[in-house]
């Protein structure tokens, strides 16, 4: 409380109201998009699809969408790229169980802790867009197999995406059975087809 007077005035008390400081507005972080098979496939897409299967490209997109080195803790990622030089890295919001790994001549999408089938039917949903969309694509592998003690299915088709000149391979190794494992996406470059007439003689 202070006191206020004049000259020849009588002495009032003035009174101050105290400072109030208010918190500081809490701002909450967006929450993370779920890791879910369709968000695993729209990756491998933009990452390996859209750039059919060029390294720079892939890594460019990758960066710029969050992807980051992965950690040297975490051990050796050779097995990722085949034995080829490349570079492997870690996607958003996936603990380190998603991975992007591009090489010259592949580029794939590795995913932990994932159940196969939802990865699978993702992957065979992104194919049927794009050949919607004037994409060529037919399945040339469909098989299951036995690998590290466990079964998966194998597929593969034989891609060109609009107004592109060579064909890709885009294919899948993912579990059959309906617990988490590891899935792999991949995109290669395929040899010409070459197709045969009647006479066993190579049209072109």
């Amino acid at each position: 409380m202070l006191l206020s007077a004049t000259a020849g005035a009588q002495v009032t008390p003035v009174f101050t109201a105290p400072l109030v400081h208010s918190a500081p507005a809490v701002v909450e972080a967006p929450a993370a998009e779920p890791l879910t098979a369709e968000r695993i496939v729209q990756w491998f897409e933009q990452a390996c699809v859209a750039t059919r299967g060029e390294s720079g490209p892939a890594i460019d997109w990758a960066l710029e969408n969050g992807f980051q080195p992965v950690d040297p803790l975490r051990g050796t990622t050779d097995h990722l790229l085949g034995g080829e030089p490349g570079t492997v890295l870690v996607a958003p919001g996936s603990d380190g169980h998603v991975m992007l790994a591009t090489a010259a001549s592949q580029c794939s999408v590795w995913a932990e802790r994932q159940e196969g089938p939802p990865v699978r039917q993702a992957l065979a949903a992104m194919v049927g867009t794009l050949t919607a969309r004037g994409a060529r694509a037919r399945v040339e592998v469909e098989r299951n197999l036995e690998r590290s003690g466990a079964w998966r299915s194998q597929v593969q088709w034989r891609y060109r995406g609009v107004g592109a000149s060579q064909d890709l391979g885009i294919g899948g190794v993912t579990t059959l059975a309906a617990g988490p494992g590891t899935q792999m996406l991949h995109v290669a470059p395929l040899a010409r087809a070459v197709n045969y007439g009647p006479d066993g003689t190579p049209l072109r």
